[in-house]
C-alpha cells in the first residue's frame, strides 16, 4: 500500500531546526559486501549497519522500540497491524518480552506470523530482539530472511563520546538477509528511519498529525486491499499517459477507498441510497471510473479529454468544457475537488448553493477565487500549503459548513482531506452571494494545456517561416 507522508503542521520552529541540524549528522556505516561480526552475551551476530548518535539515551531508543512493537506496519510495511498476544517482564537480563502476531494486509495470500519481541539490556548496550516463531521454511515473504534481527543502542567505546545504533541479524545462512538490492535497500532505509526516530524522541517531538479521524484504518485498508486488487495492477500495466501509473493509480485507488468509508459510514445514519456525485478538474478520470465501477452515480468535469477517457465503460460519465464555477449548482450528493488546482476554492461554495450537496476537497496548488495562484507567505511553525488548507476552510466556513480534516494515506505531502457534511444553523447566504459576485467580477479561466501547446506550436512556425534577415 502506499504510505502515507505528513503534511506539515504548526510546530517549534527553533526545536525543529536542532531536530534537523541532528539529522545532517546523520553518517553511516553498512557492511553488506564486507562481513563484520560482534558477540552479544552468548550469541555470534552479524552487524549490518552502524551510525554514530549524539546525547541519545536509553529511554529515547526505549520509546521507538515500544512504539516499533505496537505498530509493526511502521518498519514492515507489507503488514496491516500487531496484535499483542503476550507482554510480561523479561528475565536472565530481558526487560521486556513480548509476543504478537504480524496480520499480513493480502490476508488472502499471506499468512499471519508470530513473534517474540525480547529487549535487553547488558554493559554493551541495549538491544531489541525480533525473533519470528516458526522454522525457515516457514517465513513470509514480507520478513527478513534470518533467525533473528536486532536493533541495537550500543554504549560509547572509551575513546569515543557518540553511542551507536546497530542493525544486527542471525542470518539463516551466510548472505541471506542481504542477498538481493532490494535486501540490502530495506535495511538501509530502517537504519535511517531508526536514527530519525530516536533523534526525534531526544527533542520531545510531540505529534501534530493524527490519521484515521474520520475513517477507521480497518475499513479503510480492508477497502483498500479490495480495491488495489481488482483495478491496480492492470491499470499500472495498461496506463496509456505519459504520466507516471504507480503514482495515479496508487493514489486514485486510496482516495476512491477512503471516500467509499466515508459514505458507507454515513450511509448507517442517512438514507440507504448510495450518495452521487461530481469531481471537479477530475483530470485523467481514473477516481470517477473507480467510485462508478464501485456502483457510485456520478461525473467528472475537466476543461479536456484524455487519452485514456477512451478506454473506460461507456458507463463513465466524464466531461470536457470548461467550467464557470460562479454559475454553476450542481444537483449531487457530493462536491468532489481532488486537486483541482484554481476549482479548489471553489468547492465548498459550489456546495453551499446547491441545498443537498456535500463536500471534499484535497487542496494541490494554492489559487484564489479569481483562479490566479495565490502568493503565499510561510508564517512562522507553518508551511505555505498549510496556510493555503486554512484559507479553503475559512471559506467553508463563511459559506456555514462545519468543516472536517482528516490526513489521507497517500503517498504526497498535499495530504490533507477537507470536508463538509455538516451545517451551521447561522444564515450564510448573504456572505455566499459576496463570495459568488467577488468571484465572478476577477475570475478567469485557465487556458487549457491542448490550447497551450497549439499557441506554442502555431508561434515556432512562425518564426521558421521568416526569412533569415542576419545574412
Amino acid at each position: 500500500m502506499a504510505q502515507c507522508t505528513p503534511a506539515a503542521e504548526e510546530t517549534d520552529t527553533a526545536t525543529e531546526a536542532l531536530r534537523l541540524a541532528a539529522f545532517a549528522k546523520y553518517k553511516p556505516e553498512f557492511f553488506m559486501e564486507d562481513v563484520k561480526e560482534m558477540q552479544v552475551a552468548e550469541a555470534r551476530w552479524r552487524v549490518l549497519a552502524l551510525v554514530d548518535i549524539i546525547e541519545a539515551q536509553d529511554k529515547h531508543f526505549l520509546s521507538v522500540i515500544e512504539k516499533w512493537t505496537h505498530a509493526a506496519e511502521i518498519i514492515i510495511p507489507p503488514v496491516e497491524k500487531a496484535a499483542i498476544l503476550d507482554s510480561h517482564v523479561g528475565n536472565k537480563g530481558a526487560i521486556s518480552h513480548i509476543r504478537r502476531a504480524l496480520i499480513p494486509k493480502r490476508k488472502n495470500k499471506d499468512l499471519v506470523l508470530e513473534e517474540d519481541v525480547v529487549v535487553c539490556k547488558d554493559s554493551t548496550g541495549i538491544y531489541a530482539q525480533f525473533i519470528p516463531q516458526v522454522d525457515s521454511s516457514g517465513i513470509p515473504f514480507y520478513y527478513p530472511q534470518v533467525h533473528s534481527f536486532a536493533f541495537a543502542l550500543l554504549n560509547p567505546q572509551v575513546s569515543c563520546v557518540a553511542s551507536k545504533l546497530a542493525i544486527l541479524v542471525s542470518e539463516l545462512h551466510p548472505g541471506s538477509a542481504v542477498a538481493t538490492k532490494k535486501q540490502q535497500s530495506v535495511w538501509r532505509d530502517l537504519l535511517k528511519k531508526l536514527y530519525k526516530w530516536t533523534v526525534t524522541e531526544r527533542f520531545g517531538y510531540q505529534k501534530h498529525i493524527v490519521l484515521d479521524v474520520v475513517v477507521s484504518y480497518d475499513h479503510y485498508i480492508a477497502k483498500y486491499q479490495m480495491l488495489k486488487s481488482k483495478y491496480a495492477l492492470k491499470w499500472v500495466e495498461s496506463w496509456p499517459e505519459q504520466t507516471d501509473p504507480r503514482k495515479f493509480v496508487y493514489e486514485d485507488v486510496s482516495i476512491a477507498s477512503w471516500l467509499i468509508c466515508l459514505w458507507e459510514q454515513d450511509s448507517s445514519t442517512r438514507s440507504t441510497a448510495k450518495p452521487t456525485f461530481v469531481d471537479l478538474g477530475c483530470g485523467n478520470g481514473f477516481l470517477v471510473y473507480l467510485l462508478t465501477s464501485e456502483g457510485y452515480l456520478g461525473y467528472g468535469i475537466d476543461q479536456c479529454s484524455r487519452k485514456i477517457w477512451t478506454q473506460y465503460d461507456c458507463k463513465v460519465d466524464l466531461r470536457a468544457q470548461t467550467l464557470e464555477p460562479y454559475q454553476y449548482i450542481p444537483d449531487v450528493d457530493w462536491v468532489i475537488g481532488n486537486h483541482a488546482d484554481e476549482l479548489a476554492p471553489w468547492v465548498p461554495i459550489i456546495a453551499a448553493r446547491s441545498t443537498m450537496s456535500n463536500f471534499v476537497v484535497i487542496p494541490c496548488c494554492p489559487h484564489e477565487l479569481s483562479g490566479k495562484k495565490m502568493p503565499l507567505k510561510a508564517a512562522a511553525g507553518q508551511s505555505k500549503y498549510h496556510t493555503y488548507v486554512k484559507y479553503i476552510k475559512e471559506l467553508a466556513e463563511q459559506c456555514g459548513f462545519i468543516t472536517e480534516q482528516e490526513y489521507l494515506r497517500i503517498p504526497s505531502t498535499k495530504n490533507v482531506a477537507i470536508l463538509g457534511r455538516k451545517r451551521s444553523a447561522v444564515d450564510c447566504q448573504d456572505q455566499i452571494n459576496i463570495l459568488v459576485e467577488s468571484g465572478q467580477r476577477e475570475f478567469i479561466a485557465r487556458i487549457p494545456d491542448s490550447v497551450k501547446n497549439e499557441l506554442r506550436l502555431a508561434k515556432a512556425q512562425l518564426r521558421a517561416s521568416r526569412p533569415n534577415t542576419a545574412e
